[in-house]
């Protein structure tokens, strides 16, 4: 349920009153609404479609369990990414010193790479202009970031977070947060230098 011309933050918080009021329907409008970027993004950050599937059931009952301690402050979709951006987190720690899994290494059960069963997450423009080639390139080329870059380039691109949100969920100086994405960003540049999808 997307409304025209809303924006996602708008949105978020007409859903989250219409569930506080005990709409039926809010929390499903919520999850359609914000699910398929949610999904796109514990899928950059996790590697593996199980893993991501679980920590999106673990964020929606984190969400649903929150509302009623949410504060209306037009900012949901920086809420719900924080909490998703936390679990990730923890989720990592406790799978450190496994072998990380490449997000085309299991194919589902139809033979398709992981890469080609994300849902959209409504990218931004540069990655609606790019074909899945390049898109698979990008994801390789994230993939060998460290860390910290990866995580501010998520958050910014399928969270829609600003620096300063990035900044308060990685718990770091927001010049902090606006380094690692140029980094993050001079990187991708430097890789897809000269590659035509």
């Amino acid at each position: 349920m997307k409304e025209e011309g809303v924006p996602l933050d708008d949105l978020g918080e007409k859903l989250v009153e219409r569930a506080r009021s005990g709409d039926p329907e809010a929390f499903k409008d919520m999850v359609r609404s914000f699910g398929p970027r949610l999904f796109s993004y514990l899928a950059g950050r996790l590697k593996s479609r199980e893993a991501a599937e679980d920590a999106y059931a673990e964020v929606w009952m984190r969400v649903w369990k929150g509302l009623a301690s949410y504060q209306s402050l037009g900012k949901f979709q920086p809420w719900l990414f924080t909490i998703a951006h936390r679990l990730s987190l923890d989720l990592l720690e406790r799978e450190a010193g496994r072998a990380s899994v490449s997000i085309d290494a299991a194919p589902d059960e139809e033979g398709l790479p992981l890469s080609e069963r994300w849902p959209s997450g409504e990218p931004g423009p540069e990655r609606e202009a790019m074909g899945r080639q390049a898109w698979e390139k990008v994801s390789a080329v994230l993939e060998s970031l460290p860390e910290e870059q990866r995580q501010v380039f998520l958050l910014r691109e399928f969270g829609g977070l600003s620096f300063a949100e990035i900044a308060a969920a990685m718990d770091c100086p927001l010049g902090t947060a606006l380094a690692r994405m140029r980094y993050a960003v001079l990187k991708l540049r430097q890789e897809l230098e000269g590659f035509h999808a």
